[in-house]
């Protein structure tokens, strides 16, 4: 026959949902409870007939005294404060059994309560406050004064003594490397931030020396390129429509240029860069047409409403328009793109679909995929999903739907 797992063992356990208390719904869930039920139970059927023999009392005080010294068990394992409470009880109960007339019996307080006594003792020791086990100790010394034979007082006292001195030790020894610990995780976490903060700053370092650099070149070129160019040997002039390329050539290097030093902003905040604005929807308009301004055909169309603040659905999109607008610019150049922003019940939906190059016997330049990778990774910071694919014609399309709560405009 084939035994039970014990993981089966553990989905047939009831969980009592049915108690309405959580307190006590908490306590029947732990089996140490259980068990500390089991050594109630079997203190009360000692304690009963215990008292009876040895403390002549009514009747009616029997079960008393009896639940009162032997329940406390029950709370064994169930926290600090139902210890304090179980210690209490039976250090109360305790006292007062002890004063009751015992012919014959030399030990005042009842056997059975004498060792819950302890037993709940070092259970207040074990849990209460460090602070507090010097009263725990001189309460349960006072009782085992009044409960002892005079010739035994000293001894279970001086035990007493032994017994919390050690357990305060061990705590003591126990919370500070407990400590040490924490510290030193505190420690180790706090060099992993100076350690990021170094390679950020690095990182700001190269970008300022390579990109920063390339791009101010990209500025200067094109702001003197009309004076270079008349300056040549043939005399020749460009035209506004030449001169104006240049111009969106500088701006668009500017811009990217603005963009870096943000970035490094970013990365090092102790240079105290003054942040631009998150870019959002309402900027792709502006995006669109530095992309038209290139002689690129963009078909654009928002469809949501009033986006309001740009905030982080805003730039996600915005970085995912932009990031696709220059994909297929460099892997399908001459290519007609179309941008669509849409709305699907609480989502927005942006599509953009470029179609083949222009020239298809023009050599492109292979992609690295960390774009569309990147992209992705901007959908899924805001909850929203990206798919990017080749289309049937030879284009591509890139489709991302983020959460949007507002409403089509």
């Amino acid at each position: 026959m084939k035994k039970p797992s014990l993981k089966r063992l553990r989905a047939r356990r009831p969980s009592f949902d049915a108690v309405p208390d959580p307190v006590m719904r908490d306590y029947l869930r732990s089996g140490w409870n259980w068990f500390g039920m089991l050594i109630a139970v079997t203190m009360l059927s000692v304690t009963w007939p215990n008292l009876a023999m040895s403390h002549p009392m009514p009747a009616y005080l029997l079960p008393v005294f009896s639940v009162a010294s032997s329940a406390p068990m029950a709370l064994l394992f169930a926290g600090p404060a139902a210890v304090r409470v179980g210690w209490a009880m039976v250090t109360v109960t305790g006292s007062i059994a002890s004063f009751v007339p015992h012919p014959g019996i030399d030990f005042p307080m009842p056997i059975p309560m004498f060792l819950v006594l302890y037993a709940m003792t070092v259970a207040a020791l074990i849990t209460q406050p460090l602070s507090k086990l010097p009263l725990v100790a001189a309460i349960t010394s006072g009782a085992l004064v009044i409960g002892v034979q005079p010739g035994a007082r000293i001894g279970w006292i001086f035990a007493l003594l032994v017994v919390t001195i050690g357990v305060a030790f061990i705590r003591y020894r126990w919370m500070s490397q407990k400590q040490i610990e924490k510290q030193t995780s505190e420690t180790e976490d706090a060099r992993a931030r100076e350690a990021v903060l170094a390679e950020r700053t690095r990182i700001a370092r190269e970008l300022h020396d390579v990109v920063a650099h390339r791009m101010s070149m990209v500025v200067v070129m094109s702001q003197t390129a009309k004076y270079r160019l008349a300056a040549g040997d043939d005399g020749e002039t460009i035209g506004p429509a030449t001169e104006a390329e240049f111009g969106a050539i500088a701006d668009a290097a500017r811009q990217s240029l603005d963009e870096v030093r943000q970035l490094l902003g970013v990365l090092r905040p102790s240079e105290g860069v003054d942040l631009a604005p998150v870019q959002g929807v309402d900027d792709l308009p502006s995006l669109i047409a530095q992309v038209r301004a290139a002689g690129v055909v963009v078909d654009y169309s928002d469809r949501i409403g009033d986006w309001g603040e740009p905030g982080a659905a805003g730039a996600a999109i915005y970085r995912i328009v932009q990031e696709s607008l220059t994909n297929a610019t460099r892997h399908a150049p001459g290519c007609g793109i179309a941008v669509r922003i849409t709305a699907r019940d609480d989502d927005a939906v942006v599509s953009i679909v470029n179609g083949p190059p222009a020239d298809p016997s023009a050599p492109t330049r292979p992609g690295s995929g960390q774009g569309v990778i990147g992209m992705r990774e901007r959908a899924s910071a805001v909850g929203g999903t990206l798919s990017a694919q080749p289309t049937a014609d030879g284009g591509f399309a890139v489709t991302a739907t983020v959460p949007h709560r507002r409403t089509l405009g």
